[in-house]
Formats: structure tokens, C-alpha cells, sequence
């Protein structure tokens, strides 16, 4: 287990750039750093070392293996500007062995196209970005999962377009001397650079290091569960978040998070109620600067 994470950060790092040639924001494709599934959101995006959701194609590759039998996923997310993002997952797993399928996609309409200083637009126009997304995960011992996802990225705006393909690499390891503690890391959006029209950009890479601790609560009849994340993308200053959630009875759920090193976000909040197979979950995140407050909404189905 230690030798394959090793392996895998080794690889990693191979395509993250020196400090000072990255500049904050700077790469493509800033889509692919929106996460999905809005019991992930809740919690401060801290969900790499979670798993056992249809989310987890996104979130770490390697845990779709933890679902069981078979989940499918599905997120609304209501953005400021009349931005939207969707996102429609499902997962087979068998226990040993785990397959997904997802796809990601942003967009937004009735841009006003102009070409000068003039008070009316000449017409307008939209953006469409999406990102098809296949996985596979194994568990190799009873403690580690491995898994990988291949991408394929499309980016339209107006009439120009722009496609690529990324792959995502994670494992996760549950701690056998520590009941409920888990450990995961993931690498995602590796992949070489994109072109649109005659500009070259690179892939918005994020690495990514996790850890969660779940416990029964027994005196108020509930489950807690208690994550974080380290993130370091290339093109920015390193992220630390957590996130909280208390489950009530297996029926109710409520959640939180906070998030460091970003500079329109913070906090966020929700909660999820489960009901024979059937997940509906909510996440609120207000964004400053005058931008607003976005909502997501999911559900999910364990068949």
C-alpha cells in the first residue's frame, strides 16, 4: 500500500509546475474545479476519502468501489449570472470491483455579443462546457481501494470549440487500528494542454490529499462524520477543507463546512434526508463581492 502511494504522488508531481510559473487562475477549463453532489458541497468540499456515492467519480475515483450494489446520482446547481451546472452519475460496484459513468456539464445563455463601445448588443450568444467522464475501481485488500477515470472535455463558445481528454487518479485506505478513520488521496484533470481558436491552456490540475472520521453517537440516536481536504491546484496557493455531518437515525441529516485560501467563499451548509433507497439533499454557499448565493440541489437512488 505505502509503495503504491508513492507511485502515485511520484507521477503526480510530474505535471505540477514550479510555484513561480503558476499564476493564480491561470489554467483552463475552470469548470472541472466545481465540485458535485450536494451533500459533498455542504461539507466544504472535504470528500476525498469518503466514497460509496455516485459523486465519487468526481470526488476520488477510488471510491466508487465502496458502493453498494448500485447508486445513481443526479445535482442541479442554480449559480449567480444565470450560470448552471449539472451533473448525472452512476456506479456498479460488487464489492471488489467498481464501474462509473458521469457526465458534468455548465452553461449559460443570452450572453450580449458586442464588438465596440455601442449602447445596444449585435446579438447574443452562449457557453457551453461538459466533461464525459468513465471509471474503474478495485479494492486490492480489505483496507485499500485504487481507481482511475478517463475524461473526455468539450468547451463551446459560441461557435468555437475546444476538446481534450484528462484522467483522474485516487486511493483510499481505511486505518485497521482505527475504527471509522479513513485516508485518501486524489490527482485529478491530468492531461496534456487544450487549444481554443489559437491559445494554448493548460488542464486546471488539482492534487489532493484527505482524511475522514465517522462514529456512532449513541446517545442522540445518530452518526458523525468529520472530514478534511488539502487541495493544491496548479495554478494557485494551497486550499485547506472541512466539513461536518450529523446523520439522525439513518433518516436525517444535517451538514457544514469551510473553506480556506479562496476569495469569494467560505462557509457553506445543508442537509439531506434518506428515505427507502431515495437521497434528496440540499447545499447552500454564499459567494461575496456581490455575486450572490448559489444552491444545489441532488438526488440519488441505491438500487
Amino acid at each position: 500500500m505505502k509503495c503504491f502511494l508513492v507511485v502515485l504522488f511520484a507521477l503526480s508531481c510530474l505535471t505540477l509546475p514550479a510555484p513561480s510559473l503558476a499564476e493564480d487562475g491561470s489554467a483552463g477549463l475552470a469548470f472541472l474545479k466545481l465540485g458535485v453532489g450536494a451533500r459533498a458541497i455542504a461539507m466544504g468540499d472535504a470528500y476525498t476519502a469518503v466514497g460509496g456515492d455516485a459523486a465519487s467519480i468526481y470526488w476520488n475515483p477510488a471510491g466508487t468501489v465502496s458502493v453498494d450494489g448500485t447508486d445513481v446520482g443526479l445535482m442541479h446547481a442554480e449559480w449567480f449570472q444565470g450560470i448552471r451546472y449539472e451533473f448525472v452519475g452512476a456506479v456498479r460496484s460488487d464489492g471488489s470491483q467498481g464501474f462509473g459513468l458521469s457526465v458534468v456539464g455548465l452553461y449559460m445563455d443570452d450572453l450580449e455579443r458586442r464588438e465596440g463601445p455601442t449602447s445596444e448588443p449585435i446579438g447574443h450568444f452562449g457557453v457551453f462546457d461538459f466533461a464525459f467522464t468513465g471509471n474503474y475501481s478495485r479494492r486490492l485488500t480489505e483496507s485499500f481501494d485504487v481507481g482511475g477515470s478517463v475524461k473526455y472535455l468539450h468547451q463551446k463558445i459560441d461557435a468555437e470549440l475546444a476538446r481534450g481528454v484528462a484522467v483522474d487518479l485516487g486511493a483510499i485506505y481505511r486505518l485497521p487500528m482505527v475504527t471509522g478513520l479513513s485516508a485518501g488521496v486524489s490527482v485529478q484533470n491530468l492531461g496534456p494542454q487544450m487549444s481554443f481558436i489559437e491559445d494554448k491552456f493548460d488542464l486546471p490540475v488539482l492534487y489532493k490529499v484527505g482524511a475522514a472520521y465517522g462514529a456512532p453517537v449513541p446517545a442522540l440516536s445518530g452518526d458523525l462524520l468529520v472530514t478534511g481536504d488539502v487541495v493544491l491546484p496548479n495554478d494557485g496557493d494551497a486550499k485547506v477543507h472541512v466539513g461536518i455531518e450529523f446523520e439522525y437515525s439513518e433518516m436525517f441529516a444535517l451538514r457544514a463546512g469551510y473553506r480556506t485560501g479562496w476569495d469569494n467563499q467560505n462557509i457553506s451548509v445543508g442537509f439531506g434526508t434518506k428515505v427507502r433507497g431515495v437521497r434528496i439533499d440540499y447545499a447552500y454557499v454564499p459567494f461575496y463581492s456581490d455575486l450572490g448565493d448559489t444552491h444545489r440541489v441532488s438526488l440519488g437512488f441505491s438500487l
